[in-house]
């Protein structure tokens, strides 16, 4: 089982990723192709069709999606900060 996790996360022309939320002018735009153009930018495309070119030094925000583990409701916080011990054979 997966939970999603959103964060604002502060990045660079080059570390931006495909599936980032930028939200340009108040409108939220998702990144769904990247492409390197000279000299050192990106254009950016965004799932609507709109076009932004960024240097690769330029901040932003974005908003980025994670996936992580769920961990069972049966694991209890006890069982998991006690440390694991090798069992004798």
């Amino acid at each position: 089982m997966f939970k999603r996790m959103v964060h604002t996360v502060t990045v660079t022309g080059d570390t931006v990723e495909v599936g980032d939320v930028i939200t340009v002018g108040g409108i939220s735009h998702a990144v769904c192709d990247m492409r390197e153009v000279p000299p050192q930018r990106r254009s950016l495309r965004f799932e609507d069709g709109n076009v932004y070119v960024l240097g690769d030094r330029t901040r932003i925000e974005v908003t980025r999606t994670y996936l992580i583990a769920a961990r069972p409701r049966s694991w209890s916080a006890a069982a998991l900060s006690r440390p694991m011990v090798a069992q004798p054979a």
